[in-house]
């Protein structure tokens, strides 16, 4: 080989190694410039799973099962009807109640018409009472006159006391029976309204003996067989709303610095494959590590002290129609990679708007029917009689005792006589001394 074709290679190597030098610092430079702009804003993690709710059906009285409608796997309706108690011992609840209730009106009726028996006994007290006292001053003329023995006499002043006291019990007794219906109808009298009240608990608790999906899902873990004791309170099976679904991916604390809410994220399932892509965002960033809510949290104070770079499950909700197409199970593992160039979001939310919403309208029939039974049971033992005061109340006030004229007159001069005999020997109280003297005006008329 000539001196001249060994220049030439050296000079080929020198160009192809000045090439490959070149290429190799576009190339860094470009890897760099892609970790300047994108890369260092990039962060991936494998810890992530889908979590979702997991709705427990559970008794709010205890029983025995009788029916189950479903197994684990299987979808259940939102409203379906999934495990019967035994009724029983409502049922027998629910007659009592009603007995009661009916029981209740029967006694109310009878108080209102303990009112109007009251009112006609007020009347004819009044009618008595004006009779005696008018033959009381009849006697009083006549017995000035001499014209009727004193027995006569005295007989006509016992009456008109007696009179005059009976007309003041029949008030105060028909104040009172008017005091427990007062301002009431037959319907909302307090004895009903409580009946009814109990009639409305045995209605609901016998409904309740029927346990019905909140949502709709799959049924999981069941616990229940036929024939079991189901105490109040325990699960009998856990429902998965599959469209309650999202991921917490779970980031080391060193990641979170440049996390938003609203950036979005590339969620991968394990289940999927890498081919199918979750376009999620970020909708919550945790308050706490999880050693914080662990069942016994790390004690830092102590001398064997070592650190730890803590996770925090970082909230990603999912698109509902890319659910519906590629379904997820709760407890899946994930991948997820965000990218958190865009920081216009914030770290804390501000209002409560977005959060999400849980409700289900299935406990809304609980009382469906029962104020119709409710009804029908009051106008079953209603009194006819009483009808027109089922809705409005007793058209009746409290009643004092007023006098006729004739009463008080025929009063004033039994209590002027009174205080005549008492005065002293006088003619009159002379001619009125007999053995019933002192236990009439002495004991019994003051």
């Amino acid at each position: 080989m000539d001196a001249k074709t060994s220049a030439r290679l050296k000079r080929k190597r020198k160009l192809l190694a000045l090439y490959f030098g070149a290429a190799f610092l576009i190339l860094l430079l470009i890897f760099f410039l892609i970790w300047i702009f994108y890369l260092r804003y990039i962060e991936f993690t494998e810890d992530a799973y889908v979590q979702g709710n997991q709705v427990s059906l559970t008794p709010l009285h205890p029983g025995i099962v009788t029916a189950i409608h479903t197994d684990d796997t299987f979808l259940v309706k939102r409203g379906q009807l999934v495990v019967e108690l035994d009724k029983t011992d409502f049922k027998i609840a629910l007659d009592l109640a009603k007995d009661r209730l009916g029981k209740a009106v029967r006694d109310v009726c009878e108080e209102f018409h303990q009112v109007f028996v009251f009112s006609a006994e007020i009347d004819l007290k009044t009618a008595e009472l004006i009779r005696d006292a008018q033959d009381y001053m009849h006697r009083l003329g006549v017995f000035r006159q001499k014209g009727v023995s004193l027995e006569n006499y005295e007989h006509a002043i016992a009456a008109l006391r007696a009179q005059s006291a009976s007309l003041k019990l029949s008030t105060a007794l028909f104040n009172k029976a008017l005091a427990a219906v007062q301002m009431t109808t037959l319907r909302n009298h307090p004895q009903v309204a409580a009946a009814a009240q109990a009639v409305r608990d045995a209605w609901v608790a016998l409904y309740r003996c029927d346990l019905y999906s909140p949502v709709e899902g799959l049924a999981a873990q069941r616990t229940i067989q036929v024939g079991m004791w189901a105490p109040a309170g325990q699960p009998l099976l856990n429902i998965i709303p599959l469209d309650q679904i999202w991921v917490n991916a779970n980031y080391k604390e060193t990641q979170l610095k440049r996390m938003r809410l609203g950036q979005k994220i590339r969620i991968t399932a394990d289940l999927w494959g890498d081919e199918i892509v979750f376009h999620g965002t970020i909708v919550g960033l945790p308050g706490g590590a999880g050693n914080a809510f662990s069942l016994l949290p790390p004690q830092n104070l102590s001398g064997n002290w070592i650190k730890i770079v803590q996770r925090l499950p970082v909230r990603v909700a999912l698109d509902p129609k890319e659910i519906e197409k590629h379904p997820l199970r709760i407890g899946l593992t994930c991948k997820a990679l965000i990218d958190t160039r865009g920081q216009g979001g914030k770290l804390v939310p501000d209002t409560t708007a977005g959060s999400p919403l849980y409700q289900t309208p299935i406990f809304e029939k609980e009382e469906l029917g029962d104020m119709l039974y409710i009804e029908q049971i009051i106008a079953d033992n209603l009194d006819p009689s009483l009808s027109e005061y089922a809705e409005k109340p007793l058209p009746l006030v409290a009643r004092t005792v007023n006098l006729p004229l004739i009463v008080q007159e025929a009063l004033q001069e039994e209590e002027y006589l009174q205080k005549q005999i008492q005065q002293g020997p006088t003619s009159l109280g002379e001619e009125l001394k007999s053995p019933f003297f002192d236990f009439l005006y002495k004991d019994y008329l003051r």
